[in-house]
């Protein structure tokens, strides 16, 4: 009577343990790294800031990791001095932003590409239109407002360095006229999506400033 009863139990272990390796074999023998790896969409972004993705690499850590400054989640170099920042922030929706933005090798934004987005439909999706992406053109780490709120707190929040270097360059932006500074254009109806975009794009020239002003990584 007891063999009947546990008989059912023991049977079912041993499928669902054959089930589990079966599984994990199937992954193992499926898994691609894409460590490294410029995805499509990635293409897709560079060639709309560039006009063309050759020549991009990821930029890798010594231990072959992929290199990520702060707020940052990849970062693509060519050998003209371009660089790309691939960030995701949040807008409206948490992690609705998913962009790229591009750095001339002068150290100005070269242009934004959005990757995707979720944001709300025919209102923060808007943040996605050239008239709106076009402002941020040409902009340089110089003419980022100096950190004043909450709204400007991606500036404060992605700065590394020593102390005399944080201090020298929180002094050149306080030293920016304030007629010169970046005032963001936000798309009416959609101040969270905006400022979200000017957050990302804030975190790309902190991170490129970082990289080319304060630890000179090329």
């Amino acid at each position: 009577m007891f063999k009947e009863k546990i008989q059912p139990s023991l049977v079912l272990t041993l499928i669902c343990l054959i089930a589990c390796a079966l599984l994990v074999a199937a992954y193992e023998a499926t898994y691609v790294d894409n460590t490294g790896v410029i995805t499509d969409n990635m293409i897709i972004g560079l060639e709309d800031i560039y006009g063309t993705s050759e020549g991009f690499t990821m930029k890798l850590n010594e231990d072959g990791s992929v290199y990520t400054p702060e707020g940052v989640t990849s970062v693509l170099t060519d050998e003209n001095g371009n660089t790309a920042f691939e960030i995701t922030a949040d807008g409206y929706s948490s992690g609705g932003l998913h962009v790229m933005v591009g750095m001339s090798a002068e150290g100005a934004v070269a242009g934004v590409s959005v990757l995707s987005i979720g944001e709300t439909p025919g209102v923060g999706t808007r943040v996605q239109e050239d008239s709106f992406l076009g402002q941020f053109k040409g902009l340089t780490y110089d003419k980022l407002p100096a950190d004043s709120g909450e709204d400007t707190s991606a500036k404060k929040s992605y700065v590394w360095g020593t102390s005399e270097e944080i201090a020298s360059l929180k002094e050149a932006a306080a030293a920016v006229p304030a007629g010169d500074a970046f005032e963001l254009d936000a798309v009416t109806g959609a101040t969270l999506s905006s400022n979200g975009m000017n957050r990302a794009v804030t975190i790309a020239l902190t991170a490129y400033n970082e990289m080319k002003g304060v630890s000179g990584n090329e």
